[in-house]
């Protein structure tokens, strides 16, 4: 579902539940992706940033992007993104949700900021048989995504355990808001 804030601001959510029963009681891990194309604007002239506290690069807690990359969400630094219009300076948070997990072997990563091609619209992997893994990261190869037209994949990851948890329903999706406009 999407929900819709008069502020600007966008909730993306995927749902997750189950029965009580010995089919699906068994501990399993989901894992959702979605793929933001932001232009802000206009589809070339933005950028993707990155917010980390303590900052990773000395004198500033926020950094850009120069070349397509994978990353990983990191709660106790406080990660987050921005897409921002290299022009206009108007921009959009990227905001993980509090439950939106970390990637293990299967979900690859958290974060792929992508420079936009026409046929990069899922991962075309086909889950018919072993490792059943995400393989996004084969579009990552380094292109330059600095003040062009970026694509920004965004996965969450929950684990789902029918026998310990009281809830039988999750909702997972990051929080996409504007920061100027």
């Amino acid at each position: 579902e999407w929900r819709l804030h008069n502020d600007g601001t966008i909730r993306p959510r995927f749902g997750f539940s189950a029965v009580r029963n010995a089919c699906v009681c068994n501990r399993h891990h989901h894992h959702v992706y979605w793929r933001f194309d932001f232009d802000i604007g206009t589809a070339e002239n933005n950028a993707v940033r990155e917010f980390n506290s303590p900052p990773i690069f000395p004198g500033d807690n926020w950094h850009t992007f120069q070349f397509e990359a994978k990353r990983r969400r990191r709660p106790q630094q406080s990660r987050r993104w921005q897409v921002r219009n290299t022009q206009t300076n108007d921009a959009y948070h990227l905001i993980p949700g509090a439950d939106d997990g970390t990637a293990d072997d299967f979900g690859r990563g958290d974060v792929w900021i992508l420079r936009f091609r026409e046929g990069e619209i899922d991962d075309g992997a086909v889950a018919v048989g072993p490792p059943f893994r995400a393989d996004l990261d084969r579009f990552v190869n380094g292109e330059d995504v600095s003040n062009g037209d970026v694509v920004v994949w965004y996965a969450a990851h929950f684990t789902h355990d029918v026998g310990q948890q009281e809830e039988d329903h999750r909702y997972v999706g990051p929080v996409l808001r504007p920061a100027q406009w």
